[in-house]
């Protein structure tokens, strides 16, 4: 009516003043706003500090020092004396945690079986109090005290996208995607790529509000008590927003914990049991979406999020896909027609020689009968991605983990290929997806470095080079300066390999590791890293294998390997410095897989 009123403005011809009204805020944005606003309120007169700030300072002080609450009252108190006698200081732990009582964001614990078969959530709740579901619900502890076996911990997401809107600086970062201009040919945020262009493409209407939340979800096994505690191992499973520009992206106040499942051991394949609060969710902030105030606007819209992928390590992978990583048929892009082979000596499966099939049809490697297994021709071709619409087909008969014990027996004898249908799909976006599960490529880069490092440095126990190895060489490949020897006893001889350190080098190597000094925030201090005892390399972390594999490796091993095996590394090194540096600037870096 409006627009048939005063006519198109062709300056303007998306008619932005009709867009941009502006609007009281809801009944929940107008409460936060007003706590806000009376929180903001000076903490004396003449001070630049808050009241809201000075209490939330002083709760950060307590968690990062892990001080106790007398410690904060006194200091609460203290502060009280010395600022002027007119001022609104709280004295105490418990008045300070008043004024921050309007900011916190809600959680929920769940209980939960102790087998994680099942969480007492929702229309199960009440099982609790049954006898025989007690008995692998609650313990006892030395005092007597009944408390539940395991306590899942859900924060729920949507209070927390709501929260990013009503930050005016931030609420203007999330349509970032949307408005940012890009250079053709370049990956510079997740909205470059194909996937996130696919799904805009299938789902219009969810494209066309640009405030709509785009979301990537990761997860892996923490141990919160280290080497000096016991064996326990939680799993937090983190979400992001990446409607945000890379340099927020991946920050910490950006990467919203979703879940804490407890320990102490893996999930496995009951992953899929406490990630039902999310999952259903999600499904709430495709379907409805959620009334939100957009600060930046003053404007009320109707907030959808959609979760784009998954980011994990391999092992994770599995636990979220149904997907099984281990045994002949782990590759999740050769599936069923995977290659490898079962190693006779070594006692376990390989791929060597299964990426033959993917290089060109005219590829002179694929006729290479000794660099590869011997006598062994390629002829084979890659396999045909499959679409969403037949992967659903292979799971939508399946069982899933939230099915009960008769569906845990079933995952439990289940060891090859698909073992459980995701509870991803679930989601009603999920088969349209163009990506579906990522892998953290510094991880699988970490994996391979230690590996490689101390295979080159010879390590005792974690060399990948050992009698059985030499054996297996010997049946499938031509390398006979490789193979085993014997003495006049008939005592094994392993000829010493060309990519081997001897000790001097390896001294040597460690040596120029330990006075290496770094840029600030470069790298860590690597010299911790050292052991010139025993000469060799240890406890490196992610980032320190990232530098060390792509900056260092040459470097360091120019002048002690012989040139053709220098090469070969060199290359390595180069295929992950070219992976990983187009995407250095976006928030993570992730590598596509079939699934």
């Amino acid at each position: 009516m409006i627009v048939d009123a005063l006519g198109h403005n062709e300056e303007n011809p998306n008619n932005e003043q009709i867009n941009n009204v502006e609007e009281e805020p809801n009944d929940e944005a107008k409460n936060f706003l007003e706590l806000l606003k009376a929180a903001d309120s000076p903490l004396c007169e003449g001070s630049k500090v808050s009241v809201l700030e000075m209490a939330s300072r002083i709760i950060s002080l307590k968690c990062e020092y892990n001080l106790p609450h007398r410690c904060v009252d006194g200091f609460a108190s203290l502060l009280n004396d010395v600022i002027p006698n007119i001022n609104q200081m709280t004295t105490t732990f418990y008045d300070t945690k008043k004024v921050l009582k309007g900011l916190q964001l809600p959680h929920e614990k769940i209980h939960a079986c102790r087998n994680g078969c099942m969480l007492f959530w929702k229309g199960d709740a009440h099982l609790i109090s049954v006898v025989y579901v007690s008995v692998i619900a609650i313990k006892k502890t030395p005092k007597g005290k009944l408390i539940p076996e395991k306590v899942l911990t859900y924060f729920p997401i949507k209070l927390r996208l709501q929260r990013l809107y009503a930050t005016k600086n931030i609420s203007e970062k999330m349509t970032w995607h949307a408005k940012k201009p890009r250079v053709p040919g370049t990956m510079e945020h997740p909205s470059d790529s194909e996937a996130w262009k696919h799904f805009d493409t299938t789902f219009p209407d969810f494209a066309s509000e640009t405030r709509n939340v785009r979301l990537g979800l990761c997860t892996d096994g923490f141990s919160p008590f280290g080497k000096f505690g016991g064996q326990y191992s939680c799993w937090p499973v983190i979400l992001t927003p990446y409607n945000l520009p890379p340099s927020m992206c991946m920050k910490k106040p950006f990467m919203f914990l979703s879940l804490l499942v407890p320990g102490p051991k893996n999930p496995k394949g009951n992953l899929d049991v406490y990630m039902q609060p999310l999952i259903e969710e999600l499904k709430q902030l495709w379907e409805i979406g959620a009334m939100t105030y957009d600060i930046s606007q003053k404007q009320n819209f109707m907030l959808r999020a959609a979760l784009l992928w998954t980011v994990s390590d391999f092992p994770a992978y599995g636990m979220l896909s149904g997907w099984a990583t281990a045994g002949k048929k782990a590759c999740p892009y050769c599936m069923e027609e995977t290659k490898a082979f079962w190693l006779d000596n070594g006692n376990k499966v390989s791929w060597f020689d299964c990426h033959r099939k993917f290089l060109p049809h005219d590829h002179p490697f694929r006729k290479n009968k000794t660099a590869f297994r011997k006598n062994k021709v390629e002829n084979g071709m890659a396999p045909a991605m499959m679409s969403g619409d037949d992967m659903w087909q292979c799971v939508k008969d399946l069982p899933k983990a939230t099915d009960g014990p008769e569906a845990l027996k079933i995952l439990k004898k289940a060891k090859k290929g698909w073992f459980k249908q995701s509870s991803f799909w679930e989601l009603p976006y999920w088969k349209d997806l163009l990506i579906r599960h990522n892998l953290d490529v510094m991880h699988i880069e970490k994996n391979f470095f230690d590996q490689l490092i101390h295979t080159v440095m010879d390590v005792k126990g974690q060399t990948s080079d050992n009698v059985s190895a030499r054996k297996d060489l010997k049946c499938l490949c031509k390398r006979r300066q490789l193979e085993l020897t014997y003495d006049e006893r008939g005592n094994e001889i392993m000829p010493k390999a060309p990519f081997a350190l001897d000790k001097a080098q390896r001294k040597v190597l460690c040596e120029w590791v330990r006075d290496l000094k770094f840029p600030d925030g470069y790298a860590s201090d690597l010299s911790r890293c050292v052991d010139l005892r025993t000469s060799r390399l240890f406890g490196m972390k992610s980032h320190d294998c990232h530098v060390f594999m792509e900056r260092l490796l040459p470097v360091a091993l120019k002048e002690l390997l012989p040139s053709h095996v220098w090469k070969a590394i060199t290359e390595i090194s180069q295929f992950f410095r070219d992976l990983l540096h187009p995407l250095s600037k976006s928030m993570i870096w992730i590598v596509w897989i079939k699934i």
